[in-house]
């Protein structure tokens, strides 16, 4: 968004706000890809005034589920919401007042710890959302042409150890209906954050860790959180090792009484299967030596222990 349209809208939102809100200053942060843009002011309530984060247009989703996890025990595990809307004036935006919170995402810099507590919030947050009835369909990729994609890929593309890519591509083939007909059959299925990764984690003053951009909430298994997660530190074993986020999320769901389902590790695995086999697909967005490196060791590994334990090749 360009600061004039931003400044254009500001007296449409302070209105909304019932003049509680200060001064403008619009600001691309450091984290922020594309045309976003953050307002940072204060806002006053009966309470005090408090350093606030204004954001919009934000998708309907991402505000909804912000006001739906406004009630959530304490510390919130999202930032706490001043003020909202779904339009200003005669525009259907909308729009978020959050709490302001200190530093950077918890993905600017490693961290021991970050990861494990993020995996812990997440668990919290499957758990406050679990009485919510899932009123959405299940996501359902289409792993069948994402592999003939992948295919596609190698025959155009020269990657670095592309002959064992070719290979281990080809012993996925032999096994990707089974590991597709598990997958699809997974339990239990709850709201799950869906883009699950250290930069839309933060951290209050206060040391408690909170959950930011809503955008991509929806049904799904809990390890489509804990393994996104886990995913994004593949080229880090030695990181995932010390603080494995899928054994975090899953010991914390205990700890709060959800379910985890049955056969987490065979999930587990076919999940990785899955994820790896397809990085081909996206080079345009994972096109990094090292990410297609640790792709193409996860994917070894998972089909050894698919192999090893005798599950179906069809």
């Amino acid at each position: 968004m360009e600061r004039s349209i931003a400044r254009s809208l500001e007296p449409d939102l302070r209105s909304a706000c019932g003049e509680a809100l200060g001064e403008l200053s619009w600001v691309r942060m450091d984290w922020q890809h594309g045309g976003a843009l953050t307002g940072i002011s204060e806002f006053t309530d009966d309470t005090g005034t408090h350093p606030v984060f204004v954001k919009f247009p934000v998708p309907g989703r991402e505000l909804r589920w912000t006001r739906n996890l406004q009630n959530t025990s304490e510390p919130l595990l999202i930032p706490r919401l001043h003020a909202s809307g779904s339009s200003l004036g005669n525009h259907d935006i909308a729009w978020l007042v959050l709490e302001r919170l200190p530093g950077d995402p918890l993905g600017a810099h490693w961290v021991p710890g970050n990861l494990l507590n993020t995996a812990r919030i997440a668990a919290r947050m499957h758990a406050e959302t679990d009485s919510i009835p899932v009123d959405r369909p299940i996501h359902r990729d289409d792993w069948e042409s994402l592999l003939v994609s992948t295919r596609k890929s190698l025959r155009v593309n020269r990657l670095p150890k592309h002959k064992e890519w070719v290979r281990r591509v080809e012993e996925s083939e032999a096994c990707w209906t089974s590991v597709i007909k598990l997958w699809r059959a997974r339990e239990p299925i709850g709201w799950i954050h869906g883009d699950l990764h250290l930069a839309n984690a933060m951290r209050r003053d206060n040391g408690s860790i909170c959950l930011v951009d809503l955008a991509e909430v929806r049904p799904g298994h809990w390890l489509e959180d804990a393994l996104y997660l886990e995913r994004m530190f593949w080229a880090y074993p030695d990181r995932v090792n010390m603080e494995d986020p899928v054994f975090a999320m899953m010991e914390a769901r205990e700890n709060l009484g959800l379910e985890n389902g049955r056969q987490v590790k065979k999930l587990a695995v076919a999940r990785r299967i899955l994820l790896a086999a397809t990085t081909p697909a996206f080079l345009a967005h994972e096109g990094t030596q090292a990410h297609l490196n640790a792709c193409l060791r996860v994917l070894g590994s998972s089909l050894a222990w698919w192999s090893d334990h005798g599950l179906p090749a069809r």
